[in-house]
């Protein structure tokens, strides 16, 4: 056995995986805080945020009327987003993917 004593929560959370995995949900935290500002709260409830690759944020939707929904309110959104430091977003790409969407009743 190992006579080392066990690491702390925030060892664990500073380095390796777990270190990762951390940064990434802050990450996903944070993404989504900017989509709540940017757009109305009736359609931030429609969305969801995947990712953000270079200037392109992925946002996931349940239908086609909220895609469409969503590409004509575009180029506002853009427009949002620019305006709030932090915000890289250029450009969205639009997802349909009513999984995301469905209750876990």
């Amino acid at each position: 056995m190992f006579n080392r004593p066990p690491k702390s929560l925030q060892d664990l959370l500073a380095k390796g995986p777990l270190a990762e995995l951390n940064k990434r949900s802050d990450d996903a935290e944070h993404l989504s805080a900017l989509w709540q500002q940017a757009v109305s709260p009736e359609l931030a409830a429609a969305t969801r945020c995947i990712a953000l690759r270079e200037g392109v944020l992925s946002v996931a939707v349940a239908t086609s009327a909220w895609a469409t929904r969503l590409r004509f309110t575009e180029h506002h959104i853009i427009h949002n987003l620019q305006r709030i430091p932090d915000s890289r977003v250029n450009q969205l790409e639009i997802h349909i993917d009513p999984s995301l969407f469905q209750s876990t009743r």
